[in-house]
C-alpha cells in the first residue's frame, strides 16, 4: 500500500463536456496510504501470529503533510484494549480505551481530536495493544486468579485486531484520509502479560525507542497482517470514556517481610477502581511484584484475595527494571484496591543488604467512566454522610465500559443493579448516554427466544444460556425497566422506541415460563438478611413472589411505553397481560387475612414489591404496609430485603407517609447496617449486609446501595411529580425526621434544584430553588399541606 513520495496526478472528468483535465496535486504519504477521496476504508490489521506466550504488540504506521492541517480526526477499533499516539503523544486522557460490548453483534469505534499533533512533514501512528473481554486468555502462572466460567473468545483466532484512520482538513480545504494497511508494522511490545482479571507485566527493557515517532524505530518489525473485518457492527461510540480522577497516595506503609526483604504493604485511604502508579530506582533486569487488594491480614500485614473464593490465586502485576530511575503506570488492568503489596524493593532510607530497588512512591489512580456528577447530599448526620460516600465510591468503582458487580473479581455487567439502583445512580451523576449504551448492550445479549441472561454483554460464556446463573426475571428485567427510567428522567424516547421489541419479547419469554400463571426465579431477592442461612438466593421471600410481581412490573411497563410511541394494540396486549398477573398474584401469592405477601417468616421484602407494583388490592393496601412496619418494629427495626427488592421497601414506606419508620432503619449501628459498615472502616460499600471482610465477599459492590435514592427523593424530598418525563414538573417533599439538617443539589436535565432545610425550634426551615425551564414546582410539607413554587427562584419559607 506505499504510494511513492512525490507529485500525485488525478483526474477530474468532466462528463458533460467530455474533457478530462489533468492537475496536479501535492499529496506526500511515506509509509501510510493517503487518499484524497475522504471515504477511503481503513484496512483490519493483526499480527497475524500466535499471540499466546508471547509479549504484546505495538503497531505503527507512518504518513507525511506538506501544508498544515486544519482538523484531524483519529478514528480507531482496538482489540482487546488499546492506547494510541501521534508523534508519540496520547491522543487522550482516556484510559483503558476500546470499550467492551457483545463484540459479536457490536463493536464501538472511537474517535480522538488529534487536530494539535498532527504536524507539517513526517508523522507517526502509534497503537499499543492490551487484551480484554475479547479474549480472556490463559494465565502465564497457574497461582494468577481468573475467574473460570468468564473466558470468552470473540477473537477467532487475531487475538489483536486494529483499524484507524485519520481524517485530515488541510489549509487549502481539501481532505485526506490516512487510513491503516499493509504497509504498517508491528513489533512486540514490553507488555509481556495482558489479563483482564490476573494482571498485567511490563518488562521495560523492552521498550522500542522510537516506536511511535516518525523515522526508522529500533529493534525488528514485522509487516502487519491485513485481515478479514470481524462480523459485527462497527458503531461510533458516543458514552463517556473511562478517564482518571483522584490520585491517592499511601497514608502508610508496613513492613511485611522483615527489614530489608523488600517486602511491604501500602494502606492506602480509599478502596477504588485504580490503576498502580510508581516511581522506583534500580537496576536493569530487577523484578518487583505489585498485588492490589482491598483486604490485608492484620496478622502478618499481608495482603489477602478474600475475593477469589477461596482459590488460593492472588492477582498481581510484574514490573521488570530500565536502568535509573522511571514512573509508570499499569496500562490495561485495572482493579479494586485499598491496598497494594510490593515484593522486591525497599524503601529510601531502609536498610538495602540484598540491593534491591529502590521504591520511591506508590500512587492509586482512581479511573471510572467519565459521567459528569450532578448531584450531592449532606445532612447533619455523619454516620449517614459516611454512609452516602461509602456507596458513592462504590458506584465510582463500578462505572466501567459496563455497570460492573464489582472491580476485581468478575468486571461483569450484572443486570439488576441497573434499574434498582437507576435512580440513584441518575441522582449522582449523568448517566443518560452511559445507560443508553448499557441497553444497546442488553438488546444485543438478547437471546432469540427473548430471554435476557443475568450480564450483559454476556461473558459467562462457562455459564448455560438457560442454567442457573442465567434464569432470574429479576436481572432480566433491567431491559425493560431501564429504556422506561431514561424516557421517564431524560425524555429519552429515542432508546425507549428502540427497546421497545426487545422489551415485548423479553416480557413474552417470561409468560413462556410460566405455569398456573406463575413465574419463578433461581436467585430472586439475592442476599437478603437476617435468616442465618448464609448470603444467596432468597430465603425470605419465596422466588415466586418477587419473579412474578416482576413480570407484573414489567407487563405494565411495556403497556405504559407502547402507550407513549402509539403502539395502542401492543398497550392493550400488555394491559391486560398486567391485569392478568395481578388477579392471579393475588389469589395465589397474597394472603388477604393478613394483607401480606407468601413469605418465609419477614413479609417486608415482598410485601413492599407487590406494593410498587400496584399488586395489592386497595382496600388491602393500608394494612400491608402496616405488616411491613410491624415486621420491622419486630426486629429492632432490621431491615430483611436483599439488594433486588429494597429499593421497594423504600418506595412502599415512604410514599405511605412512613419515612418515619425508614429514618429508624438507617439510623442504625448494629450489623446489618450502614452504620455498621461505616463504623468498622469501610471505605465502599460491601457486597453483604453482614459486612465481614476476609469471609469471601467483595468489599467494592454497590448492589445494597438504596440509601442515596432515599436522601435524595425522601429526605430532601427531590422528585418528579407522577407522570412528569424530563423533570418538566417537580415536586420537592422534604422530610428530614429527626436530622437538624440537610442539602441537597441535583442538577436535573431541566437544570440544577436545590433542596435545603433545618430544624428551628421544632419546625422545618427551608431553602429551594427551581430553574427556570421547569413547567410547575410544588412543595408538600411532612403534614402534607402544598405551596406552589415560584419558578426560577430560590424560596424560603418555615413549615406552618
Amino acid at each position: 500500500m506505499e504510494i511513492p513520495n512525490g507529485r500525485r496526478w488525478f483526474m477530474l472528468a468532466c462528463v458533460m463536456l467530455v474533457v478530462c483535465m489533468i492537475v496536479p496535486v501535492a499529496i506526500a504519504a511515506a509509509g501510510g496510504r493517503g487518499a484524497e477521496d475522504a471515504g477511503e476504508e481503513a484496512a483490519w490489521l493483526s499480527t497475524g501470529v500466535d499471540a499466546d506466550g508471547r509479549a504484546c504488540p505495538l503497531f505503527r504506521g507512518e504518513f507525511a503533510v506538506d501544508q498544515s492541517v486544519k482538523k484531524a480526526t483519529l478514528s480507531i477499533v482496538g482489540l482487546g484494549h488499546f492506547r494510541a499516539t501521534v508523534n508519540g503523544e496520547r491522543v487522550s486522557d482516556s484510559v483503558i480505551d476500546q470499550p467492551w460490548s457483545q463484540y459479536n453483534a457490536t463493536i464501538y469505534e472511537q474517535s480522538f481530536d488529534v487536530t494539535g499533533l498532527v504536524r507539517m512533514g513526517d508523522n507517526a501512528i502509534g497503537v499499543m495493544l492490551g487484551n480484554s473481554f475479547w479474549r480472556v486468555g490463559p494465565v502465564n502462572d497457574q497461582g494468577r486468579f481468573s475467574k473460570t466460567d468468564a473466558m470468552p473468545d470473540f477473537s477467532a483466532g487475531r487475538n489483536f485486531l486494529l483499524r484507524a484512520s485519520i481524517d485530515l482538513t488541510l489549509t487549502d480545504g481539501s481532505r485526506r484520509r490516512v487510513v491503516s494497511g499493509a504497509d504498517w508494522k508491528w513489533a512486540d511490545g514490553p507488555i509481556t502479560f495482558s489479563h483482564i482479571y490476573a494482571g498485567e507485566d511490563y518488562d521495560a527493557t523492552r521498550e522500542v525507542k522510537g516506536w511511535d515517532t516518525p523515522g526508522k524505530p529500533a529493534g525488528a518489525w514485522n509487516a502487519a497482517a491485513v485481515v478479514d473485518a470481524p462480523k459485527a457492527a462497527i458503531v461510533p461510540f458516543s458514552t463517556p470514556a473511562m478517564k482518571e480522577f483522584e490520585v491517592f497516595s499511601p497514608r502508610e506503609r508496613r513492613i511485611a517481610g522483615g527489614a530489608g526483604e523488600g517486602i511491604s504493604t501500602y494502606i492506602f485511604p480509599q478502596n477504588c477502581s485504580s490503576l498502580i502508579r510508581f516511581t522506583v530506582e534500580g537496576k536493569a533486569g530487577a523484578k518487583i511484584r505489585f498485588k492490589p487488594c482491598e483486604y490485608m491480614d492484620p496478622a502478618t500485614g499481608r495482603v489477602k484475595f478474600t475475593y477469589t473464593w477461596g482459590t488460593g490465586k492472588d492477582i498481581w502485576h510484574d514490573y521488570t527494571l530500565r536502568e535509573g530511575e522511571q514512573t509508570h503506570q499499569i496500562i490495561f488492568c485495572y482493579e479494586g484496591a485499598q491496598f497494594v503489596e510490593v515484593d522486591g524493593a525497599v524503601a529510601p532510607g531502609e536498610a538495602n543488604p540484598k540491593g534491591l530497588p529502590v521504591m520511591k512512591s506508590v500512587e492509586m489512580v482512581h479511573v471510572r467512566a467519565a459521567c459528569d456528577s450532578v448531584g450531592s447530599f449532606e445532612c447533619a448526620s455523619k454516620m449517614q454522610n459516611d454512609a452516602h460516600k461509602i456507596i458513592d465510591w462504590a458506584i465510582r468503582s463500578n462505572m466501567a465500559h459496563v455497570v460492573t458487580d464489582c472491580p476485581h473479581r468478575e468486571k461483569n455487567g450484572w443486570q439488576e443493579q441497573n434499574w434498582h439502583m437507576a435512580r440513584a445512580l441518575s441522582y449522582r451523576y449523568d448517566t443518560h448516554a452511559y445507560m443508553t449504551k448499557v441497553m444497546h448492550d442488553v438488546r444485543d445479549t438478547q437471546l432469540p427466544d427473548g430471554h435476557i441472561p443475568t450480564n450483559c454483554p454476556n461473558y459467562l460464556v462457562g455459564v448455560p444460556p438457560h442454567g442457573f446463573w442465567n434464569e432470574a426475571p429479576e436481572w432480566g428485567i433491567s431491559g425493560v425497566l431501564v429504556p422506561w427510567h431514561l424516557y421517564e428522567w431524560y425524555g429519552d424516547r429515542e432508546t425507549l422506541a428502540a427497546s421497545l421489541e426487545s422489551m415485548k419479547k423479553f416480557v413474552d419469554y417470561l409468560s413462556s415460563t410460566a405455569k398456573d400463571g406463575v413465574i419463578t426465579s433461581n436467585l430472586g431477592d439475592w442476599y437478603d438478611y437476617g435468616h442465618g442461612k448464609g448470603d444467596g438466593p432468597s430465603q425470605w421471600t419465596p422466588a415466586e413472589v418477587s419473579a412474578t410481581a416482576i413480570w407484573a412490573l414489567g407487563a405494565r411497563t411495556v403497556a405504559d411505553a407502547a402507550k407513549v410511541l402509539g403502539h395502542e394494540r401492543a398497550e392493550a396486549t400488555y394491559r391486560e397481560l398486567y391485569n392478568t398477573i395481578r388477579a392471579t398474584f393475588q389469589a395465589k401469592l397474597y394472603d388477604s387475612a393478613t394483607a401480606t405477601t407468601l413469605n418465609k417468616g419477614s413479609c417486608q421484602a415482598g410485601v413492599s414489591t407487590a406494593l410498587c407494583a400496584g399488586l395489592i388490592p386497595d382496600a388491602g393496601r393500608g394494612r400491608a404496609v402496616e405488616a411491613i412496619v410491624k415486621d420491622l418494629e419486630g426486629r429492632g427495626y432490621q431491615q430483611t430485603s436483599g439488594e433486588v427488592l429494597q429499593v421497594f421497601l423504600i418506595r412502599a414506606l415512604a410514599e405511605a407517609g412512613r419515612n418515619d419508620v425508614l429514618h429508624k432503619v438507617y439510623a442504625r449501628r448494629d450489623r446489618g447496617s450502614y452504620g455498621f459498615m461505616v463504623e468498622s472502616g469501610l471505605t465502599t460499600l460491601p457486597e453483604s449486609w453482614d459486612a465481614k471482610p476476609g469471609t469471601g465477599n467483595s468489599l467494592n459492590h454497590f448492589m445494597l446501595g438504596h440509601l442515596v435514592e432515599w436522601h435524595f427523593a425522601y429526605v430532601a424530598g427531590i422528585r418528579q411529580e407522577p407522570g412528569s418525563v424530563g423533570w418538566r414538573r417537580i415536586i420537592i417533599q422534604p422530610d428530614s425526621g429527626p436530622l437538624a439538617s440537610y442539602e441537597a443539589t441535583f442538577k436535573s436535565p431541566r437544570g440544577e434544584i436545590v433542596s435545603k432545610g433545618k430544624l428551628v425550634n421544632g419546625k422545618l426551615s427551608v431553602s429551594i430553588a427551581i430553574p427556570a425551564s421547569v413547567e410547575k414546582a410544588t412543595l408538600i410539607w411532612p403534614g402534607g399541606q402544598k405551596v406552589e413554587l415560584a419558578i426560577g427562584k430560590t424560596t424560603e419559607l418555615v413549615q406552618p
